[in-house]
């Protein structure tokens, strides 16, 4: 599979345009008058292509700083090459774009980043099915075993001999996807942005698992654990605004802290043990559900009457 650079990034411009037109709609859908919606669509639109940049950049920087700055890193900041940016960056330099929008049109960021939040999570569906371009980024290893696309993709060495190797970024694509239905069906709901956000990293858990190109740290998925720490956050802010209304809703977090500890556990069985794997990504899956019922019920202890 060779690299198509072109096609990755018209499939980018394409798709960030669709959904900064969305969100002009949805502006206006929220009463925004056209003018007003056009202004934070077009901040966004800009401050967006250039933050969401910036941060693709600058975490995989932090990620791998001694080895770029052994390399030299005026190559790595002048690299546009996909492998060089972090998807999470990414989405954090967006979600500030966002923001700095509604400060330069004197909104309050809370309302338009919950406007925004199923348009942001259909660019990050777009952005990982986008991968299709970049070759072996966003896959798996598979070996002989023959899976059909979409499911995977292969690699013909010579006419004897093909390679496959499971579409990761497919499957993390439909669960973006999924998040941005969610999204669009909550219109009106409070927190829309914080659950979203929440629905987005949450099966990225188990997703940066399956990856090759995974940043790593021993055996730890160092974007599988930026994912975590934003479920884990929300699920921390959940108890803590329920507390200042004199409730107490701290039974999320703490089974968060529960599962990170048995996710921990199920990486060093994947990278060190004979546990089949499928035993331990069910296992994976289940905490991972458990942890989106525990949102489900610290969300509607925040918000109940």
């Amino acid at each position: 599979m060779e690299i198509n650079l072109n096609g990755y990034l018209i499939m980018m411009g394409c798709s960030w345009a669709v959904c900064c037109l969305l969100f002009f709609l949805g502006l206006r859908q929220d009463g925004k008058t056209p003018g007003r919606a056009a202004a934070v669509a077009c901040f966004t639109a800009v401050l967006g292509a250039a933050l969401g940049l910036l941060g693709a950049k600058l975490l995989l920087f932090l990620f791998r700083i001694d080895y770029y700055l052994k390399q030299g890193a005026g190559a790595f900041w002048s690299s546009m090459d996909p492998e060089d940016m972090s998807y999470y960056g990414g989405l954090g330099g967006v979600i500030l774009a966002v923001v700095l929008a509604a400060r330069l049109v004197r909104e309050k960021p809370e309302s338009l980043l919950d406007t925004f939040a199923p348009m942001g999570a259909l660019m990050a569906a777009l952005a990982r099915f986008a991968e299709y371009f970049l070759g072996q980024v966003g896959t798996g290893y598979l070996g002989e075993t023959r899976v059909i696309f979409p499911f995977a993709v292969s690699i013909q060495w010579d006419p004897e001999y093909t390679e496959y190797f499971l579409a990761v970024f497919f499957f993390e694509g439909v669960f973006s996807l999924i998040a941005a239905g969610l999204s669009f069906a909550r219109h009106g709901e409070k927190h829309r942005f914080i659950r979203t956000l929440f629905y987005l990293c949450l099966p990225q858990i188990l997703m940066e698992s399956l990856r090759d190109d995974g940043i790593m740290w021993l055996f730890v998925h160092l974007e599988q654990l930026t994912c975590y720490l934003v479920v884990e956050g929300i699920l921390v802010w959940y108890g803590i605004a329920a507390a200042k209304k004199g409730r107490k809703n701290w039974m999320p977090a703490l089974l968060g802290l529960g599962v990170c500890a048995l996710t921990v556990a199920e990486e060093f069985a994947l990278d060190k043990t004979d546990i089949p794997h499928w035993i331990t990504y069910a296992c994976m899956a289940a905490g991972l559900a458990l942890l989106a019922w525990a949102e489900h019920r610290g969300y509607h202890q925040l918000v109940k009457d």
